[in-house]
């Protein structure tokens, strides 16, 4: 008999799986995964449940929160749970030795779904960098959010209309960006309540320091006691 061996690491707790990425700015976390494995991102509206190839390994995860399972390289089943309830979404992925495969639980229309995040296929050239920004905040309705980049100093809208939209993660219709080596700043806010903050009126802003051939992706996540929040992932 095989024996699988689990280790949750709950993201959230100072000093222990993340970083602050700007110390005076709450609404801003950089995600660091302590090895590898399952990264889940709940961009539900309830607190979920994590199980992996049917074993229980974390519980009650808050809604905008971010936990990560230490998972061995392999063929796993994640399936994600309303706590308390049995409603449950599934996925299918392949761990690697050396990197985490992330898994978002998000809302399709009233239901919980599971979707997994990662795309293989942004490939950054050589003396460029890429970012690109999800929409996980269920409770914000349309956004809006601006970047400037190493190339592009001036402020620019990322897409319009920016909605949450579960099929658009799935499929991931929205796609990195690239610009050259440098800094990535980027800035949103909720509409059409937040949007006479400004540019520097908003705290849910993150920036972004990357070399050649790096790449991130930004969420968008509800922030608990309202608004939103960013946080970094790899």
């Amino acid at each position: 008999m095989q024996t699988h061996f689990l280790r949750v690491v709950i993201v959230g707790i100072p000093g222990l799986a993340f970083l602050s990425a700007c110390r005076d700015n709450p609404t801003t976390v950089t995600v660091r995964p302590a090895s590898e494995g399952v990264r889940i991102v709940n961009a539900y509206t309830l607190p979920v449940d994590v199980l992996v190839d049917g074993a229980l390994v974390a519980s009650d995860v808050p809604a905008g929160r971010l936990d990560s399972v230490q998972q061995g390289a392999g063929a796993h089943t994640v399936t994600l749970r309303v706590s308390g309830t049995v409603s449950l979404a599934s996925v299918t992925l392949t761990t690697h030795a050396g990197g985490f495969r992330t898994i978002a639980a998000v809302r399709s229309g009233t239901a919980l779904a599971a979707s997994a995040l990662d795309d293989t296929n942004a490939v950054v050239p050589a003396g460029a960098t890429k970012v690109r920004v999800l929409h996980l905040a269920p409770s914000a309705g349309e956004i809006q959010v601006y970047r400037t980049q190493p190339d592009w100093g001036t402020p620019i809208e990322w897409q319009f209309p920016f909605l949450y939209d579960s099929a658009a993660v799935t499929s991931l219709g929205n796609p990195y960006l690239q610009s050259t080596v440098g800094t990535w700043d980027v800035r949103a806010w909720r509409k059409p309540s937040e949007v006479a903050l400004g540019w520097d009126g908003t705290l849910a802003r993150v920036t972004l320091a990357l070399s050649s051939g790096e790449r991130r992706t930004v969420l968008v996540l509800d922030k608990p006691g309202g608004g939103i929040q960013l946080t970094v992932i790899e």
